[in-house]
């Protein structure tokens, strides 16, 4: 089954869509005020009514920034995690206990930008709009006749979820890693939970992908995978002051 991929984001904030033959996915949207930018370029793409579904990886503002809006101006449903749910009402991301920047690098991310917030997404708005995936028994594109298997990433959010393309192996994983300037051996900057972060990278290889395609930066063979898998072994996030 042929499943177009297109990118109407940038190098530092991907938009990545499916094209399938059941319509449209979105996978995650952007920062908030970028949905008519979004809106336009995808109607270059297709007719908005023919997006059907958003993907949310997780709950940050630069995933879950304009969902809101698309909600508003659009009839899509969204597939996500029910741990997303709580996050996505207090319309700012969350810091657990211990989570952190990756590195010292990745921590001057907080000089540059001092707002993660984004609008609220409630209960009410998701209601009778929404698909939950508590686990990945809950293939709910499989069952729409896709060959798209959703896989639970967690480590940088305890939401985090990625797409596996299974006939191609292309695996979209979210911030599970990441390929952009201020990252450092293809790790996201930021990490919720080192030790689940490190089992999502063996699961990851474990898929035999053949290429990832992370939602900042440009995508990358699973060989990095290997190579840096033992980047944050020991190593501790960096508390931001924001937290303290």
């Amino acid at each position: 089954m042929e499943i177009k991929i297109h990118n109407i984001g940038s190098y530092i904030v991907k938009n990545y869509l499916l094209e399938t033959p059941i319509g449209w996915i979105a996978i995650d949207t952007g920062y908030k005020g970028g949905e008519n930018t979004f809106l336009k370029r995808f109607s270059r793409l297709a007719p908005v009514n023919e997006l059907k579904y958003l993907f949310l990886s997780h709950a940050h503002d630069d995933h879950a920034g304009f969902l809101a809006a698309l909600l508003e101006r659009t009839d899509a449903t969204v597939v996500l995690n029910p741990l997303s749910i709580p996050l996505l009402a207090a319309g700012e991301n969350a810091i657990p206990p211990g989570a952190g920047f990756a590195t010292q690098l990745a921590s001057l991310f907080d000089l540059v930008k001092k707002d993660h917030s984004f609008p609220p997404v409630n209960r009410e708005m998701l209601s009778g709009r929404s698909i939950l995936v508590p686990d990945e028994s809950a293939q709910v594109f499989r069952d729409m006749g896709l060959p798209i298997r959703i896989v639970f990433l967690p480590g940088h959010t305890s939401d985090s979820m990625g797409l596996l393309l299974e006939e191609t192996g292309q695996l979209f994983c979210g911030d599970a890693a990441m390929n952009a300037v201020i990252s450092t051996a293809r790790h996201t900057i930021w990490i919720d939970d080192p030790a689940a972060y490190g089992r999502s990278w063996d699961k990851m290889l474990a898929l035999g992908p053949g290429m990832l395609y992370p939602s900042h930066g440009s995508p990358f063979p699973p060989g990095d995978l290997v190579k840096y898998r033992h980047f944050m072994d020991g190593k501790k996030p960096i508390v931001p002051k924001r937290a303290t």
